[in-house]
């Protein structure tokens, strides 16, 4: 694509002199174990990080269970007696569960584009990807989406057949917490997984993902994931050096038995100060296809944003009137065993411009009359 060319160049050039990001455009974060010169210092490092931050997270979620209330302990073990099961029994109660985790937060969310009723209504699994923008109010904005999304499966009659939510977690966030707690949110389909950039464990990756790749290639699960990862925290790093390639691997790897994968966007922004609104911007589809060797794409929201640089504005413009737009570089298709950056640079990008969007949502002056959505 000719868009690779600018978008190589410019990724090269910030990464001069820093092996660190080098290692997130040319290879898959989850399954690849970089071989660099000081790479052995990277990993140990990273590995005291985690055991500090680990023993942090142990005494942070003893001191809250100590302190919480009743009620929502008897909540969190409710929840926890839950069983994910395609019926509408499981989508009425993730839905209401979704709606507590979700409460008291007024959302501007272009619900008007319908895009979550379209997913339910097709039937098929999709793959999620939303900014890691803050780690503490994210979730709230994920089960906001959650509530949402359950509703549109009830209205459109997929109780029974609707894909099951896996929410892709550090898996450190779960095994810190007390089991009760750890097994409400794998209810709600919380799975953890080894999110090191320099150690990942490969073996506990492949077993967490395994599943729920066939799972989603059989049209049974939804993936959410934040591909920013554990470098969502450097936030002086561009987004597109931040967004790592292990999404674009997965669907390269999913693509050659699926055929078509669908990937939405989700752009998550907050409120500073006295303002207590969020904003969430919800994508225009992606949608990933294989025919033979070469890969096709759609042009998700790029079009439609003042967000999208001018490289990929140029690029799909010239496009606008295909609806399967071949992945090319200097007009030869990309082969599978180069795809991956090219998938990453197109998902980067629409995710970026969902960012950009829902801050601009909470930037306007919001009119007396204007509507906004409250769970």
């Amino acid at each position: 694509m000719n868009i690779s060319n600018n978008y190589n160049f410019i990724y090269q050039n910030k990464c001069l002199n820093t092996p660190h990001l080098n290692i997130h455009s040319k290879y898959d974060s989850y399954t690849y174990t970089p071989s660099f010169t000081g790479v052995n210092n990277l990993s140990l490092a990273e590995k005291r990080i985690q055991k500090i931050e680990y023993f942090f997270r142990i005494i942070a979620n003893r001191f809250m269970d100590l302190f919480e209330g009743k009620k929502n302990k008897i909540l969190a073990k409710n929840i926890s007696e839950i069983k994910p099961e395609q019926n509408d029994k499981y989508l009425f109660q993730l839905e209401m569960v979704s709606r507590i985790f979700g409460a008291d937060k007024i959302v501007d969310i272009n619900i008007e584009d319908k895009i979550l009723e379209k997913i339910a209504q097709s039937g098929k699994s999709h793959i999620f990807i939303m900014n890691h923008s803050n780690q503490k109010r994210d979730p709230s904005m994920l089960a906001f989406i959650s509530a949402l999304l359950s509703k549109a499966y009830m209205d459109a009659g997929k109780g029974n057949e609707f894909p099951l939510s896996k929410i892709i977690l550090n898996q450190d966030i779960l095994k810190t917490m007390n089991p009760i707690k750890r097994k409400a949110f794998e209810a709600c389909g919380a799975v953890g997984i080894d999110a090191n950039i320099f150690c990942a464990d490969k073996d506990v990756n492949a077993k967490a993902f395994l599943p729920i790749i066939k799972d989603f290639i059989k049209d049974k699960a939804n993936i959410f994931i934040f591909p920013e990862g554990k470098l969502s925290v450097f936030k002086d790093l561009d987004f597109d050096i931040r967004f790592q390639s292990g999404i674009a691997e997965l669907i390269n790897k999913a693509i050659k038995i699926k055929k078509e994968i669908t990937v939405v966007p989700l752009g998550f922004s907050y409120g500073k100060g006295k303002n207590k609104f969020s904003g969430i911007q919800i994508g225009e589809p992606v949608v990933f296809k294989r025919n033979g060797e070469n890969t096709t794409t759609t042009s998700g929201i790029i079009l439609k944003s003042e967000f999208a640089q001018d490289a990929y504005k140029n690029f799909f413009a010239k496009h606008k009137n295909e609806t399967d737009i071949p992945i090319t570089e200097n007009g030869i298709p990309v082969n599978q065993k180069e795809i991956v950056p090219f998938i990453q640079g197109i998902l980067a990008e629409n995710l970026n411009i969902c960012a950009k969007e829902a801050e601009k949502r909470i930037a306007k002056p919001l009119l007396q009359d204007e509507p906004v959505l409250n769970l």
